[in-house]
């Protein structure tokens, strides 16, 4: 009788099968992928405007300056260039400056003031942070180009600006302004030493 009783429970005791085993498997992989689904769907993610722009470049920006932002002429002048279609710095870095300037009373000091102006756009294009007005007062104490900024001391450029600045052509050509702060001119030596030294470089000073 004891031999029946332990055979009856040993068939009702069984083990689980392997179609269970893979059950619980499935079950358990839908809850991981559940949770990985949720903890994703909570993560941030990044908006882009839909007129997100990246910055212009200097170049790009100082080129596309009006001409009365630009500061390297009187309101008279830039208004006269202005009926003359050249309405910015780009305009006046790209035109004819020998047409241009036979539509002035005396074309031979017109044409030399327009190749200042244009120099010294050109100039400031190249050098990030410099503005027109900053490189016309380089460009009249003889620092004309990248190259040559670049061996620059600061010290003694920032000196000859002082001079320069106690002169009638340069109160005249300052109206009023400061000269660079010595920082200033650091700043810009250093990034002509790092075009030299750095990235290929096309010059724009002519």
């Amino acid at each position: 009788m004891l031999r029946y009783l332990l055979k009856f429970f040993s068939l009702v005791r069984q083990e689980p099968t392997v179609l269970d085993q893979e059950s619980d498997n499935v079950v358990l992989f839908a809850e991981v992928e559940k949770t990985a689904k949720k903890a994703a769907s909570s993560t941030p993610i990044p908006i882009r405007l839909p007129n997100a722009q990246p910055l212009p470049h200097h170049r790009e920006r100082l080129l596309s300056m009006q001409l009365p932002h630009a500061k390297i002429c009187s309101v008279r002048r830039c208004t006269r260039l202005q009926t003359m279609g050249i309405s910015t710095t780009g305009d006046l870095a790209r035109a004819d400056l020998t047409t241009l300037a036979s539509q002035f009373g005396a074309p031979n000091k017109a044409l030399k003031v327009l190749k200042q102006y244009r120099r010294a756009i050109r100039f400031s294009a190249s050098v990030p942070g410099m503005m027109p007005r900053d490189a016309l007062l380089l460009i009249s104490i003889h620092r004309r180009s990248v190259r040559g900024l670049a061996m620059e001391s600061p010290a003694r450029l920032h000196r000859d600006l002082e001079r320069f600045a106690e002169s009638t052509q340069g109160i005249q050509q300052l109206r009023g302004r400061r000269i660079p702060s010595t920082r200033r001119l650091k700043k810009w030596i250093s990034e002509c030493e790092a075009v030299r030294t750095g990235t290929p470089f096309h010059a724009l000073v002519g």
